[in-house]
């Protein structure tokens, strides 16, 4: 009878530890009540930057593990824009958005790291944080980052309509470049409010195994285009009115890939 009791009286614990630790879990932030404010962040940059450069928006990923408590992990998620400007003209951009953006997000020019363009740091939201900084010659982000919040592992790629019209635009860049599309994913943010237009999206397409070698001049771009990155990244990235279409190769440099904007 003694022993009996005793392991009931450790049940009876072990199940108010768990109560306690799943009511604990329960109070834990979640990435779900980031978003808006991680998406307004990266609009808020690619707005304030205007059509001085072409732009990119990328999907949501899980930037880096992070623990919320005892056997809770977490993670700090990410979107992001890529930003393509005059090469030398990096810290002029990042200033031109740090004028434009809403005085709500406080920004403000943070230490420059060597080689490179002070950084603009400000906050989106509660919680998230916007930074946006020089990358390489003429490449900036955009980046909304959360601090740490339960969510999935690995958010999943959305995919576009097959009637989208950046699919069909995207296929004829590479049928020029004598490749095909092996895939397509999107990624989008809200215009902000009072902007014209309803999202800022990105269709990105991967050819399939291609020669990715000199894009620059291979590449026709559009009459009347404004080109920020050529030849030197293997890398062309114009814009063209309200669209900006990025071709590069890929990481392996075994494909090439196509990004297609449409900004507010």
């Amino acid at each position: 009878m003694l022993a009996g009791s005793v392991v009931a009286a450790v049940l009876v614990v072990a199940g108010a530890a768990v109560g306690v630790w799943r009511w604990d879990a329960s109070r834990d932030p979640q990435v779900r009540d980031s978003v808006a404010d991680m998406d307004r962040g990266v609009a808020a940059a690619l707005v304030a930057a205007g059509d001085d450069a072409a732009v990119a928006v990328s999907g949501m990923i899980r930037a880096a593990p992070c623990s919320l408590g005892v056997l809770r992990g977490g993670g700090r998620y990410s979107r992001a824009a890529d930003l393509y400007v005059p090469a030398g003209q990096e810290d002029a951009a990042i200033s031109g958005i740090e004028r434009r953006l809403p005085a709500s997000f406080a920004p403000r020019r943070d230490e420059a790291l060597a080689g490179s363009a002070r950084p603009l740091i400000a906050a989106a939201g509660a919680g998230v944080q916007l930074s946006v900084r020089q990358l390489g010659p003429g490449w900036l982000t955009a980046e909304a980052r959360t601090d740490c919040v339960a969510g999935p592992a690995e958010p999943a790629d959305a995919r576009p309509a097959d009637d989208d019209p950046a699919v069909s635009a995207i296929r004829q860049v590479l049928a020029a470049l004598g490749t095909a599309p092996a895939g397509f994913n999107t990624a989008s943010v809200p215009c902000p409010e009072g902007q014209p237009g309803g999202r800022i999206a990105t269709v990105a397409g991967l050819s399939a195994g291609t020669d990715s070698g000199r894009l620059a001049q291979r590449l026709t771009v559009p009459r009347g285009a404004r080109v920020f990155a050529v030849a030197a990244s293997n890398r062309v990235a114009y814009r063209d009115g309200a669209v900006s279409v990025v071709v590069e190769a890929s990481d392996a440099g075994s494909a090439v890939a196509v990004r297609r904007t449409t900004t507010c």
